[in-house]
Order: C-alpha cells, then sequence, then structure tokens
C-alpha cells in the first residue's frame, strides 16, 4: 500500500528531526569532549603555576628568587624565552643581582616603561612579525613569533616586566584569556616586593645606622665559628681593630652632634682604603674592627698605615683627628676562631693608645714571626 502525500511530508519531517538530533548530540559531545580537555590542561597548568608559586615563594632573597623564577618558567612552561627588565630607579636597583646574565636580566632606565605605554594593563599578549618587533628586543629573540609581557607591581609605578616568548604564534595570541598570566603577575610582583623589604629588614638589624657599618648583632653569630667557616678553608685573614684617639673628650667638649659627624666622616674616609668586600664592624661607640679575607700581613699593614693617614687628613671642627690600630693575622693553616683574632687585634690596638695613639702596633704573636709574604 502506497504512503499518502501526507504521510511522506510526517516521514520527512521525523528524518530531518532526527539527523537534527543527532547532528545537535554529536555536536554536544564534541563540545563537552572540548571542554574536558581544556579543564585537563588548566588543570596540568594550575598545577604547574602552583609548583612555580611555590618555588618563588621559597626563595631565601631577591637573587634566589629571579634565579628560580627564570629557570621554572623556562623548564615548566617550555618557553622559548624569559627576561626581565627592571627599572634601575625603583628599589629593584639598589640590588645588583650579579648571579643573573644580561640573557636574564637588562636594566632600565627611570621612566622607560611608562614610555612604551605598558601602564595601561597587567598583561600584554603580542604577535611578533619581523617587521614590526617589540623595541626592547634584541637580535637573539629573531624567531620569536608571540610574547607575553607581564608588568610587575602597581600599574601607576611599576617596577619592571617580566617577558615570556615562543617561537609559536599561537602561544600568545591577543585574543586569548590572560587571567592566569595576571594571576602570576601579581604574585612575582607581590613577591619580589616583601622579598626586598625582608632583605632590606634583615641587612638593617645587622647594620649600625649611624656608620653604615655593620653592627654587633653582624658580629655575634660568627664570632665563636674558626676564620674558616666564614671566611672559607685555607684563607689567610688579617684583623684591623682601630679606635678614634681622645673620642670621649671631642665627645664632652663639642657635643654629641659632632661627636657622630666625627664617627661618619672616620668611617667613610678608611672606606677607600680596603675592598668592598672586606667586613667592616663598629664593635663599640668609637671602635672598629675590620676583617681582611684573602690577606697577607705585609698587605693589611699597608692598609692600616693608609687608613691612618686618611684619618690625619680629616678636616673637623679645626680638630686633629687620629685613631690608634693593632694589627693581627691567621695564616691558611691556623683558622684562630673569629673572636681570638678579633681580640689579638684589640689588645695591639690598646698597646698603640697606650704608647701615645696615632700609630699601628702588630699583636704580640706577630713581632717575629715571618709573615710578611703575598
Amino acid at each position: 500500500m502506497k504512503k499518502t502525500s501526507k504521510e511522506n511530508v510526517e516521514h520527512d519531517f521525523i528524518a530531518r528531526r532526527s539527523q537534527k538530533l543527532l547532528d545537535e548530540n554529536h555536536e554536544l559531545k564534541q563540545y563537552v569532549a572540548n571542554m574536558m580537555e581544556r579543564l585537563k590542561e588548566n588543570d596540568a597548568l594550575f598545577s604547574k603555576l602552583f609548583q612555580l608559586e611555590s618555588e618563588v615563594l621559597a626563595a631565601t632573597d631577591a637573587e634566589d628568587l629571579c634565579f628560580t623564577l627564570l629557570r621554572s618558567l623556562r623548564s615548566s612552561f617550555e618557553l622559548d624565552m624569559v627576561r626581565l627588565w627592571f627599572d634601575r630607579s625603583s628599589f629593584m636597583g639598589q640590588y645588583q643581582l650579579a648571579g643573573l646574565s644580561e640573557q636574564d636580566l637588562v636594566w632600565v632606565e627611570k621612566g622607560e616603561i611608562e614610555k612604551m605605554g605598558l601602564t595601561s594593563q597587567s598583561v600584554w599578549l603580542l604577535r611578533l612579525d619581523h617587521e614590526r618587533n617589540f623595541p626592547w628586543l634584541e637580535a637573539r629573540d629573531s624567531q620569536l613569533s608571540s610574547m607575553a609581557l607581564l608588568i610587575l607591581g602597581n600599574l601607576s609605578q611599576p617596577f619592571g616586566v617580566l617577558a615570556i616568548g615562543s617561537l609559536d604564534g599561537g602561544r600568545f595570541s591577543p585574543d586569548q584569556s590572560s587571567d592566569f598570566l595576571q594571576h602570576l603577575a601579581q604574585i612575582i610582583g607581590l613577591t619580589l616586593e616583601n622579598a626586598i623589604v625582608r632583605e632590606r629588614l634583615a641587612r638593617l638589624s645587622v647594620t649600625d645606622s649611624l656608620t653604615g657599618a655593620h653592627n654587633q648583632r653582624f658580629f655575634q653569630p660568627h664570632s665563636h665559628q674558626p676564620l674558616s667557616q666564614w671566611f672559607g678553608r685555607e684563607k689567610q685573614v688579617t684583623c684591623i681593630h682601630f679606635d678614634i684617639d681622645d673620642f670621649k673628650l671631642i665627645r664632652e667638649h663639642l657635643g654629641s652632634a659632632v661627636a657622630d659627624a666625627l664617627l661618619v666622616d672616620v668611617t667613610q674616609a678608611v672606606k677607600p682604603c680596603f675592598r668592598e668586600q672586606d667586613v667592616l664592624i663598629r664593635m663599640g661607640e668609637h671602635a672598629f674592627v675590620l676583617f681582611l679575607s684573602a690577606c697577607s700581613l705585609l698587605k693589611g699593614k699597608e692598609i692600616a698605615k693608609r687608613m691612618l693617614q686618611a684619618c690625619v687628613s680629616i678636616d673637623h671642627y679645626d680638630e686633629r683627628v687620629t685613631i690608634s690600630v693593632g694589627i693581627a693575622f691567621s695564616s691558611a693553616y691556623d683558622d684562630k676562631a673569629v673572636r681570638k683574632l678579633a681580640s689579638e687585634a684589640n689588645q695591639a690596638m690598646y698597646i698603640a693608645k697606650a704608647l701615645g695613639g696615632s700609630r699601628v702596633e702588630l699583636a704580640d704573636n706577630l713581632e717575629t714571626g715571618n709573615h710578611e709574604t703575598e
């Protein structure tokens, strides 16, 4: 029996409806599959990000934090370029970050981040080509096809930019979401600022606020150690103990403000006489100890004499400024305790003071010893 025209129409409608439902069901399954895949990718990305945050937060100081960040980003996220640009005029400029190479860190001058127009948002996703490249990139970056710029710090006054780049042009496409990167920029910026604050507070706690030298709180943890534990094995160390002559009389006659200014003048006068890495400690009101690592007795005596002359040349309220200096020495194989070497230098300093001051004296055990070799 043949179907009527009406039955044919109904059959075609049902067939088309069934096919549409099948197509919709297929699209829904594909959508769910895509969403599940994205969820897996996001979960993996979140795990990597969480691990990165944990490593960054565990960093001991600003340099360690930067090094950890650069290494982890390269290894965990398979990036072709990771680089920091820091504003030299910001608080970061106080730290040399000598452990980072020029490939890892580039210093920019004050206002350069703002001049680049980067302060209107916290993350920038850029496609790169050979004709229109990002101005801060260099010849070694010529193969990059996309890049993300993470602005570090408050947008009104950023202190740096973290750049991550890829050879894949679709890796950091401008139409992609940047939620993860915004979160990362915030974490890195805050963690770096906190690391600098912690380091600054730690430094202030062991720094004499008047002269800028280390204080006794800095010396105390090292005092019972052998020299090798502080300065390294098999290193000769010369210790210079010096004291400003007649300091109490100066304070009594000219007042505390003048006496404090004299302490600053003396500290500034002697600093050019020794290396930046040598350890200068204010031990008392007007007494200082200086540890010269990998320094022979002969060289130590030369430094002490230069310090003596540097103080004599200070013009301080028409007062002649002099210091009494004592020297002690530990050979590469003596490995004395830090406090013992400092005590020997202190005793020699008191002998110099007893002999009229403005002179250099050696510790008793050095008078007949043959230590004057480089």
